[in-house]
């Protein structure tokens, strides 16, 4: 038995979502900050977990999904799909069935169970007759909304129910409109016509879930230090009161620890400790009202509390000397053993308790956690008979993550949207993305935007122009540059599109045009000739076979550098220090050096190239890059293939108060009287008029205009 499906109506971030998960795999879900990665937890413990205190499932207006205005009427719906289902009656109990041709019920292996959170029938009953009160949509509109405004979600007005066999998808629009009512024509339905038949079968009373199933959760690790000095909130504790209950009770050692209460209590400073604070007491408020006040021993003298008192003495590692105490134990520290502790109170309940099966929730296990830890805890622990559950956003469990086995959540302005990176993929070639994915490109992951490039070059050199001309850096704007290490980007790019993860992927990569067709007396022989026209036709192919690939796919778009990424930069006369500053510390002082100089200035573009790959060749691409970062400057020129696929991976986004930073940017680096000239206008469109009759073509004009 296990979990395959999650669903989420009007709970937190979450307007209608679906989560898919896999039996025997970690799954993962990975999201940004406040994507809802807790919610999403939250929501499965509302059925799952037995820890929760009985007054959560009764939820306030705050729990309803962000994006409704009026969230009276609406209901919170969280449906878990259950798979593998035997023919045991605990499992039956959820199990679907259908109707053979002979009009007999057939049990299925699938089974569906649902917490829904609704109004009580009464307050259904009255948005009913207030539908069928007035034809008129304006006067239904105002009678419903008044009545709909003159409650609140409480105690009185909502109630939570579980139901089984629900055969109900309420994240589709129109089941929810149909079951819940239309907020659009303020239309409800009759609530007396409930069918168990779709709708479900109410939860039976013999019938408790959490009876059958053990869950356990791992929040997140953010302040164990204090869970772990608590006896309430350290697992010790719990797993200290089950291995108490295996130890025979041993009279001797009980009477030992009162023995030793008072000898304790009885030492003569100690008692005289204890009267002087009961003596100052009543001097203090009377004996009339002054409670009775005794310093004593306080060892527990029950066996069972005994061993329940029993704590860690800890160090950092094995061959680390330290005081012992929980307090003194780095963050990683403390947060490995309560993650320990944790897990092996997982497998003592698991071992120990007959469940139908187990489920293993862990909240972002990566806080202040060794890159190597993160990666082998996944794959080393003994997850036999469960199905684990983490959310994270470490790249370093992600890479060793099955994306068939992943949930990508997304924040939007108004809610959480759920990708699904291997939906409709084949596995074979989910195994290869898999296999691809290491921990540096896992970032693809998490990025709102993606730029896919071909090697160290762009990798290295683009964030720093962009951050050098634009003012705003690629992470800022929610852009993950990846380098693919080759042109080879369909099946990464695959990845994105409206079936699986829908964000922006633009891909750049060189059409190696030729530029160089005819020899000349220089540097352009038969046989550098003919590579150029080699490479221009190969270039022409794989740009007819990728936009070929990519053509019906919004999600990704590819921009081309006419011949290569370092001759689009020479192009521009602005760019030319950043290849002559490099060259002066790569080649000695004297003729060469002034000539390949020359070259790089040279009028002619053919010679520019020419001499910007050479040199890029002599040193490297990637080290060539490397050493230009540091002579970046406002007044380099970044290509047009370059910003229109940073405008296309920006696409669907609010880009005023990107552009509007920009513009303060290069604003602060204006001579003062241009500056005073653009700042007195209002407008941001009217600003940009003024700037660019200074600047008419630098970057940041190019980038708003193109």
């Amino acid at each position: 038995m296990h979990i395959s499906q999650l669903s989420i109506v009007n709970f937190k971030n979450f307007e209608r979502s679906n989560f898919y998960f896999e039996k025997d795999s970690v799954n993962t879900v990975i999201g940004e900050n406040a994507s809802g990665k807790t919610n999403a937890f939250q929501a499965m413990r509302l059925i799952l977990d037995d820890s929760l205190p009985a007054n959560s499932k009764f939820l306030s207006a705050e729990d309803f999904h962000r994006g409704i205005d009026e969230p009276f009427g609406h209901w919170v719906v969280i449906t878990l799909y259950f798979e593998g289902l035997t023919d045991s009656e605990e499992q039956q109990v959820l199990s679907n069935y259908i109707l053979n041709d002979e009009g007999k019920k057939v049990d299925s292996s699938d089974g569906t169970y649902s917490f829904i959170y609704r109004p009580k029938f009464s307050i259904r009953q009255d948005l009913y007759e207030l539908t069928c009160k007035h034809d008129d949509k304006i006067a239904r509109s105002e009678a419903i909304q008044g009545y709909l405004k003159s409650k609140a979600i409480t105690r009185d007005t909502y109630e939570p129910l579980a139901f089984v066999r629900t055969k109900l998808d309420f994240t589709d629009e129109n089941t929810y409109k149909a079951m819940v009512g239309d907020f659009d024509e303020y239309k409800f339905p009759d609530p007396s016509k409930e069918s168990e038949a779709t709708l479900g079968n109410k939860k039976l009373p013999y019938f408790s879930l959490l009876n059958e199933v053990a869950c356990t959760y791992v929040k997140a690790l953010r302040n164990v230090v204090a869970d772990l000095r608590y006896y309430k909130t350290n697992p010790l504790y719990k797993l200290l009161t089950l291995k108490s209950k295996e130890i025979e009770d041993d009279k001797s050692v009980v009477d030992d620890i009162v023995d030793v209460n008072k000898k304790i209590s009885s030492i003569p400073e100690i008692k005289a400790l204890s009267e002087d604070i009961s003596s100052s007491l009543v001097s203090t408020i009377g004996s009339t009202y002054s409670p009775k006040i005794r310093v004593s021993s306080q060892l527990p003298e029950d066996f069972v509390e005994l061993v329940q008192s029993l704590g860690l003495v800890v160090e950092d590692s094995l061959d680390y000397q330290g005081t012992g105490r929980i307090e003194d134990l780095s963050l990683g520290g403390a947060n490995l053993i309560y993650l320990a502790l944790k897990l092996y109170e997982y497998e003592v309940v698991r071992d120990s308790d007959d469940h139908i099966t187990h489920f293993l929730m862990i909240e972002e296990p990566e806080a202040h956690i060794h890159t190597h830890i993160q990666k082998t805890l996944f794959e080393n622990f003994n997850f036999k008979n469960t199905q684990v559950f983490v959310s994270t956003h470490s790249t370093q469990i992600s890479s060793v993550s099955k994306i068939s086995s992943m949930n990508i959540l997304s924040r939007k302005q108004t809610k959480t949207e759920v990708y699904l990176p291997s939906n409709k993929l084949e596995p074979n070639h989910v195994q290869c993305i898999e296999r691809y994915l290491d921990a540096v490109r896992s970032d693809i992951l998490f990025a709102k935007s993606v730029i896919l490039v071909e090697g160290d070059a762009e990798l290295i050199l683009i964030p720093a122009l962009v951050k050098s001309t634009l003012g705003i850096s690629l992470d800022e704007m929610g852009i993950s540059l990846i380098k693919m290490d080759g042109t080879v980007f369909k099946h990464i790019s695959d990845l994105f599109h409206k079936e699986r993860i829908r964000s922006y992927c633009a891909i750049l990569t060189d059409l190696d045009e030729a530029f160089a067709t005819e020899t000349n007396d220089t540097f352009a022989t038969d046989d550098f000739v003919k590579s150029q026209m080699n490479a221009d036709k190969s270039g022409k192919e794989r740009k007819k076979a990728l936009d070929m690939y990519i053509g019906d796919n919004p999600y990704v778009k590819a921009f081309y550098a006419q011949n290569t990424f370092e001759t689009e930069l020479v192009k521009f006369d602005q760019n030319s220090e950043l290849f002559t500053e490099v060259m002066d510390s790569n080649y000695k002082k004297g003729k060469h050096l002034n000539n390949v100089k020359s070259e790089i200035e040279d009028k002619d573009l053919c010679v520019r190239y020419n001499r910007a790959l050479k040199f890029a060749k002599k040193i490297g691409k990637g080290w060539l890059a490397t050493q230009m970062v540091e002579h970046t400057h406002v007044d380099n020129l970044l290509p047009d293939y370059i910003l229109q696929a940073i405008k296309f991976s920006l696409t669907g986004r609010n880009l005023d108060d990107i552009c509007l930073k920009m513009m303060e940017f290069n604003l602060e680096l204006m001579k003062a009287k241009e500056k005073a000239a653009v700042d007195k206008e209002d407008s941001f469109e009217s600003k940009l008029t003024v700037y660019k009759s200074f600047y008419a073509d630098d970057t940041f004009v190019r980038f708003v205009e193109i």
